[in-house]
C-alpha cells in the first residue's frame, strides 16, 4: 500500500490558531455587548416603572387630601382641610409674571438634574412633596415644602431613581417606622410645583384659586448615562370651596 504524507507550510498552524482566537474574540465581544444592552434595557425599564410608581403615589396623595378635605369641609379646622389650605396657599401665582418666568415654571426639560437643586431654585418655585408615610395618621407632617428653608435638607438629586427615602430602610427585617415624621430622610429626584389658575375668580380678601395645577417632576441618571432621564406629569385639582363664574 502506498502511503502519502501531507506536509503543511510552516506557519499554517499559527495562522489557524490566530484566526480561531480572533473569531472567538469577536463572538465573545458581540455576546457581551448584547448581554450588556439587555441588562441596561432591563435596568432602564425597572427605573422607569419605579419612578412612575413614585409619581402615582404623589398624585394619589394629592387626590386623597382633596377628597378628605371635601369630606370634612364643614369642619374648617379639620386635619385635611388645614393640609389642603397649606398646600394651596403655597401655590405660585404666575398671572402677572413675564412669559419667560411662566415658561420656567410650566415647562420642564432640564439638561442637568443637579441644577434643579442648586441655589434657591426649588425654594423660589415653592417645590414640595407629600410624605406619604405619615399622611394617614399625621396629616400635619405630610406637607414638606422647599419654601421653608428648614426643609431644604429633605430635597436631593437622585442617587439611583426618584423616590422617598426613610431612615432605617437598610434594615430589611424590621424596616422603618414611618409613623414617626422624623423618620423621613429625603425625597430624591422628585418634587411638585403647584400653580394657581391665572384666570380664576378670587374671593375678596383671600388668596385662593378655583383650581390648581400640580406639576409632578422627576429627574435622574440611568446607569452609565450622562443625559438625564425625566418623567413629569401635571394634574389639575379644583378647590371645592370656590365656584367659578
Amino acid at each position: 500500500m502506498l502511503m502519502t504524507k501531507h506536509v503543511g507550510k510552516r506557519g499554517d498552524t499559527l495562522i489557524e490558531v490566530m484566526l480561531a482566537v480572533g473569531i472567538f474574540s469577536m463572538v465573545a465581544v458581540a455576546v457581551v455587548a448584547v448581554m450588556s444592552g439587555g441588562t441596561s434595557s432591563a435596568q432602564t425599564a425597572l427605573e422607569t416603572t419605579l419612578t412612575r410608581e413614585a409619581i402615582d403615589a404623589q398624585a394619589e396623595a394629592l387626590r386623597f387630601i382633596q377628597s378628605s378635605y371635601i369630606a370634612e369641609k364643614d369642619n374648617v379646622n379639620g386635619d385635611y382641610a388645614n393640609l389642603w389650605q397649606a398646600i394651596t396657599s403655597n401655590a405660585l401665582d404666575i398671572k402677572d409674571k413675564s412669559e419667560d418666568y411662566q415658561k420656567s415654571i410650566t415647562q420642564f426639560s432640564p439638561d442637568d438634574c443637579s441644577n434643579l437643586y442648586s441655589g434657591d431654585n426649588l425654594k423660589n418655585q415653592h417645590a414640595f412633596f407629600i410624605n406619604t408615610g405619615v399622611l394617614g395618621n399625621n396629616p400635619g407632617a405630610a406637607f414638606v415644602t422647599a419654601a421653608n428653608s428648614d426643609n431644604s435638607k429633605f430635597f436631593s438629586s437622585a442617587s439611583t431613581y426618584p423616590r422617598l427615602i426613610y431612615n432605617g430602610e437598610e434594615n430589611l427585617v424590621s424596616g422603618p417606622s414611618v409613623s414617626d415624621p422624623s423618620n423621613l430622610n429625603k425625597a430624591e429626584g422628585i418634587y411638585i410645583v403647584a400653580v394657581k389658575d391665572p384666570n380664576s375668580t378670587t374671593i375678596a380678601g383671600t388668596n385662593k384659586s378655583a383650581y390648581y395645577d400640580f406639576y409632578i417632576r422627576t429627574c435622574w441618571y440611568g446607569t452609565g448615562d450622562k443625559t438625564p432621564s425625566t418623567i413629569s406629569t401635571v394634574m389639575r385639582l379644583y378647590d371645592p370651596g370656590i365656584v367659578k363664574n
